[in-house]
Parts: structure tokens; sequence; C-alpha cells
């Protein structure tokens, strides 16, 4: 079994679908119950992938609390190694409340606002030599958007990684307010870009904002290397691939959303499941867009596919 690494945020999701109305006048019809799931978009990333039946650990720091102690029972059902995550006494652990439309678009909110545990990875509790030895590290930019000992950990990881032959995987994850990203946040994810094997995100909420032009395509062209493959993820609109011998995109699969949260995060598990198993670019897009499309049609990022389930998914979509 291949033993892959993800590295980074653990929280909990509070799914808060809107309330459905009947008329104008807001005559309500419906109010969904809310829903407590495990989250964060390096463990959604693990647990799809665990489910996916890849060996999966992740590293992270979660708070001694009661969202803490749920996200570390959770991750341990799903078959998640969590023997090296750091639990702080100090920290708090956040609940992240997603706001869901009629339309499956979410809007989020993090709680509490202080003393957030994601934001803090001592260095000195990372097992580095395990890392070294993997066949794989994940993470994302969450852990990058503050600067914090996260953020210089992380890319410390990723370069000790790289410079050791194992792949890495990074999401982007940006944060961008009003249209500008910080300019020590876009320097740290530049530098750990240098040290990542294969580099995805979203084209026009991520690549555009890395480049002088608005051109997602172009940017995102201009990271591709001997070492680099660059995955755009465009929703609705399916997934692209580049590299140096091959530019592909495969459309995406044609689902009812119900919410659209940690659809990124999935469709992470399923490209580098399919990239462990030797497939080539196009196939590795394609299991991707099915596990994010899987997802989707559901409430919660933790509705992830399992192999079962995937497979009867691409049968139904054939």
């Amino acid at each position: 079994m291949h033993n892959v690494i993800v590295v980074g945020d653990a929280n909990v999701d509070i799914i808060v679908p809107y309330p459905r109305f009947l008329n104008k006048e807001r005559t309500l019809v419906d109010y969904p119950e809310p829903s407590l799931l495990g989250g964060g978009t390096s463990a959604n990333t693990a647990v799809a992938l665990a489910r996916l039946g890849v060996g999966t650990s992740l590293i992270g720091t979660v708070g001694d609390d009661q969202y803490g102690r749920y996200i570390q029972d959770d991750l341990q059902k799903e078959g998640v190694d969590i023997s090296d995550m750091i639990v702080e006494p100090e920290l708090n652990t956040v609940g992240v409340f997603a706001f869901i439309d009629e339309n499956g678009e979410r809007y989020l909110w993090g709680w509490p606002r202080v003393d957030q545990s994601f934001k803090v990875l001592d260095a000195g509790k990372v097992p580095f030599q395990k890392i070294q030895k993997a066949d794989w590290v994940h993470s994302s930019g969450m852990c990058l958007a503050y600067d914090t000992s996260a953020r210089e950990t992380v890319i410390r990881i990723f370069k000790e990684s790289f410079q050791a032959g194992v792949p890495t995987s990074f999401d982007l994850n940006l944060r961008v307010d009003d249209g500008i990203l910080d300019p020590e946040y876009e320097k740290a994810v530049r530098e750990i870009i240098q040290y990542t094997t294969y580099l995805l995100g979203s084209g026009t909420d991520e690549f555009a904002y890395l480049g002088t032009e608005r051109d997602w395509m172009e940017n995102a062209r201009s990271f591709v290397s001997e070492s680099r493959v660059v995955v755009v993820r465009n929703g609705k609109d399916g997934s692209y691939g580049f590299s140096l011998e091959e530019e592909t995109e495969v459309p995406a699969y044609q689902v009812t959303v119900e919410d659209t949260v940690g659809a990124g995060d999935v469709y992470n598990a399923g490209f580098i499941s399919a990239v462990l198993e030797g497939k080539n670019l196009r196939e590795c897009l394609a299991a991707g867009n099915a596990v994010s499309g899987y997802t989707v049609e559901r409430k919660g990022a933790r509705t992830c596919p399992n192999l079962e389930q995937l497979q009867t998914f691409l049968k139904k979509h054939q």
C-alpha cells in the first residue's frame, strides 16, 4: 500500500443550508437542519484518499477541545493515521460555518477567531525522517495564508521532501482580498511552488492572480517545468492539465449540485490516487473530476466516495 502524508489544516464544518422560501414575501417552506462534519482542506484530502484505498496519514495541529477530539475520532474511523498529529492544549480548533445557498454555493466563516490551531505547526514535533521516506506529500495553501509557524514549517517539509525525491502536490487555495494578494503571502506561495511536483488550483479564482495579467491559462503554463505538472480545476467546466509534453482538457461530469464544500480537496485525492496507479495525465484529470462530481451531488466534503461507490458513479455516467 502506498504511503501518502498530508500536511495541514483539520477543522470541523458546520453546514448551514439557507432556508427555502415559497415566494418573494419570503414565506418559509423549509429550514433544513444544520450538520456537523469533519473538515479542513488538508483533512478532506486525507479522508478522500483513505476512502480510495490509499494509505494516508495526516500531520497537523488541533486543540485539546471538543472540536479537536471530534477530528481525531473522525479521522481514525476513516482509516487515516493520526499518530503524528499534534495536540496543543492552549490553541483552539476551528469550526467553519458553511452557509449553503440555493445554488449549492458556500459562504464560509471560521470560529473561534483567536489562537487557531491550524496556523501553528511546530517543526520540532514534525517527523522529517518519516516524511522523506513517504511515497507522496501533499498540502494546501490554507497553511501558508498567515505568517505563522505553519507557513514556515510546511515550506520546509516540501523542500526536504522534494530534495529527497518524494513527489509533492500543493493545492493553491489562495486567499485573495479585494482582488489583491498580500506580497508576503504570494512570496511564500511562490517559494513552495519551487518544491512542488504537481501544482493544483482554480483557474479563475487562483491562477488568475499569479501573474501580471489575469489570463489564468497563461499563468498556469508559466509554472510548468521539467519537474512540475500544473492542474487547473474549473468546476463545471472540467479540469486542465499542463506539462512540457502535453496540454489536455477533460470535461466535468454532469451532476446535480447539492453543495460545493471541499470539491477541490477531494478532487486532489482522485488525482493523486490515479497518479500513484500509474495512469496518464488525462486519466488522472478524469479521476479527479469523478471524485469531485460524486461529492458535490451530496452535502459536505465528507460524502466523498469509496472505491465501490466511485465505480458505480462511473458506470452511471459512461
